[in-house]
């Protein structure tokens, strides 16, 4: 018999240890959530994938945003207008997103997202070669 304290707690660490490396990418390169911790959450720990997304939004948006924007911001690597620009975009944006992303099944999205890192990934490859 296994005991689940135990496998409760490696599965809590290890929830643990992938959001320290999203929380660390989320300051170094300005991602994490979507592009790790979603991944990490449904592939290692075995989360829906709309189920990975809310969640990552709940524990990143608000202490991970705020505490590396104002790195940032002491560093003077933000553009402030620009920012504020952003913002109701991604507001409208986040809703249409998250309306649409429960309406197909967690295995289309997974597909969906796996696709959309890869030509992204590909994108940022290709244009580090060209600059």
């Amino acid at each position: 018999m296994r005991d689940s304290s135990l496998s409760t707690g490696v599965r809590l660490g290890g929830i643990f240890t992938a959001a320290l490396i999203a929380g660390i990418c989320s300051g170094l390169f300005g991602i994490g959530g979507g592009t790790l911790l979603v991944p990490l959450l449904a592939l290692l720990f075995g989360f829906d994938q709309q189920l990975a997304q809310g969640t990552s939004l709940v524990a990143l948006v608000p202490p991970t945003g705020l505490l590396a924007f104002l790195a940032y911001y002491h560093a003077r690597q933000v553009n402030v207008p620009v920012g504020l620009l952003i913002i109701p975009g991604v507001f409208v944006g986040g809703i249409l997103g998250g309306r649409l992303a429960n309406t197909l099944s967690p295995h289309r999205m997974r597909a969906i997202f796996a696709v959309f890192l890869l030509l992204l990934g590909a994108w940022q490859v290709a244009m580090s070669w060209v600059r």
